[in-house]
C-alpha cells in the first residue's frame, strides 16, 4: 500500500495484539508491526544518543558482506531505520555483547480502546430483578472408604519422591550471545549492526595474521616507501578472541620490513582487558614517531590509560595515568560543543591572556 520513512509521524487508528492500524499524513491507512512504532519519548532518547555518538572517535572502517540493517538498539527485534548496502563502508564507534534471543525493547507507545457503553432494555432489566437467586451448588461427594481395596491399590508400596533440589527444576539452556557494533554512516547516521556481517577494511596482507580472532579496531601509524613494493603502512590493531564484555583482549603493532619486504610484529600484548576508545595522535612534523593511547584494566580492577611511542621500529611505554570514563565523556562533550575559532579570535585570546598575566 505505502512505505513509511523513519521519523514520519502517523496516527494510530486501532491495535490488535502486536499489530497497529495507522493513518499517514497522506491519509493512507494500513496495518504494521507495533514494534516498528516509536513514541515521543523514544524519539527524544534516540536523538540524544545520536548526538552523543556523532562526537565519538572512529575505531576503523568496516565494509558489509551484504545488505545489512542498522538498528536503534543492539537487538534483532529493535526497529531498523536504514541499511548498509553490499560493499558499503561505515565507521566503527563501539562494541557490545547481547543475547541473540533477547526480548524486544520496551516501547512507551500506548493505545486504549474505547469501551462502548451498552444498556439493557427496560423490560430485560426488570425481568432480571425479579429472578430469584438460586442456592449454591452442593460440594461433590467424597469417595467411599474402601475405594483402595475396590480398585486394587497397594497402599504399602512406597513411591520414591524426587529430591527437593530437583523439584521444579528445568534443564538450563545456554544463552547464545552475539556481537554488535555501533556504526556511523557517511551521512552521519549512527546505530547498531551485527558484527558478523562486517569486515574491517585493513589490508589482507595484515589481516591474515588474525588467526581466527576478530579485529575490533585498527589504525594507520605512518607510511613507508619500499623500493620494490611501493608505499606500505605500519599498523596498530586490537583483537578479541571470544564473546566478552571487554572491547579487546590483545593488541599488536605491525611494521613493514623494507629489507625482507614483509610485515613483522614490532610489539604485541595479549590476555588483557581493554576498552574503547583507542586514540592515535595525528602525525606531527615537529615530533619524532607516533604516539597512541590504550585503556586497559589492571589487576587491581582499575582502568588506566597508557601512552605508547612508536619510533618506526619499536614501541615504548612513555606514560600511565588513571582513567575515569565520566571525566573523559564530559571533556569530549564540551569539546564537541565548543565552536571552531578563527585565526583572529585565537590571536585576540592570546592578547587577553597576556594582559591578564601583566
Amino acid at each position: 500500500m505505502a512505505v513509511l520513512k523513519h521519523g514520519e509521524k502517523v496516527g494510530i487508528v486501532d491495535m490488535r495484539r502486536r499489530y497497529a492500524k495507522v493513518r499517514s499524513a497522506r491519509g493512507v491507512e494500513g496495518w504494521l508491526d507495533a514494534l516498528e512504532l516509536l513514541g515521543p519519548q523514544d524519539m527524544l532518547r534516540i536523538q540524544r544518543e545520536r548526538g552523543a555518538a556523532r562526537s565519538l572517535p572512529s575505531e576503523g572502517i568496516a565494509t558489509a558482506y551484504e545488505t545489512l540493517n542498522i538498528h536503534l538498539d543492539p537487538n534483532r527485534k529493535s526497529p531498523a531505520f536504514t541499511q548498509i548496502p553490499e560493499g558499503g563502508a561505515v565507521e566503527i564507534l563501539g562494541r557490545r555483547i547481547a543475547p541473540k534471543l533477547a526480548p524486544p525493547p520496551r516501547s512507551t507507545l500506548t493505545f486504549e480502546h474505547a469501551v462502548p457503553v451498552t444498556r439493557k432494555p427496560r423490560k430485560q432489566r426488570a425481568a432480571t430483578k425479579n429472578v430469584l437467586k438460586q442456592p449454591p451448588k452442593p460440594p461433590p461427594p467424597k469417595p467411599p472408604g474402601n475405594w483402595q481395596r475396590t480398585w486394587g491399590v497397594d497402599t504399602e508400596a512406597e513411591t520414591p519422591e524426587p529430591e527437593a533440589s530437583d523439584k521444579g527444576k528445568q534443564p538450563e539452556k545456554p544463552v547464545v550471545m552475539e556481537s554488535w557494533l555501533l556504526v556511523r554512516t557517511k551521512n552521519g547516521q549512527t546505530g547498531w549492526a551485527l558484527a558478523r556481517n562486517l569486515m574491517m577494511a585493513i589490508p589482507d596482507e595484515v589481516a591474515q595474521y588474525a588467526a581466527g580472532r576478530h579485529i575490533t579496531s585498527y589504525f594507520d601509524l605512518g607510511a613507508i616507501t619500499d623500493e620494490r613494493d611501493g608505499e606500505k603502512h605500519n599498523w596498530l590493531w586490537t583483537t578479541a578472541s571470544a564473546m566478552q564484555a571487554a572491547d579487546f583482549d590483545a593488541w599488536r603493532v605491525f611494521l613493514w620490513n623494507r629489507r625482507r619486504h614483509r610485515y613483522e610484529t614490532s610489539y604485541r600484548q595479549h590476555d588483557i582487558e581493554g576498552y574503547f576508545p583507542v586514540h592515535v595522535d595525528p602525525p606531527d612534523p615537529t615530533r619524532f614517531g607516533r604516539t597512541f593511547q590504550l585503556i586497559m584494566k589492571d589487576d587491581d580492577n582499575k582502568l588506566r590509560k597508557r601512552t605508547y611511542l612508536f619510533d618506526g621500529t619499536r614501541v615504548h611505554l612513555i606514560a600511565t595515568e588513571d582513567y575515569r570514563p565520566e571525566a573523559a565523556n564530559a571533556a569530549q562533550t564540551s569539546a564537541a560543543a565548543k565552536p571552531n575559532q578563527g585565526w583572529l579570535q585565537r590571536e585576540w585570546n592570546k592578547v587577553k591572556g597576556a594582559l591578564k598575566r601583566h
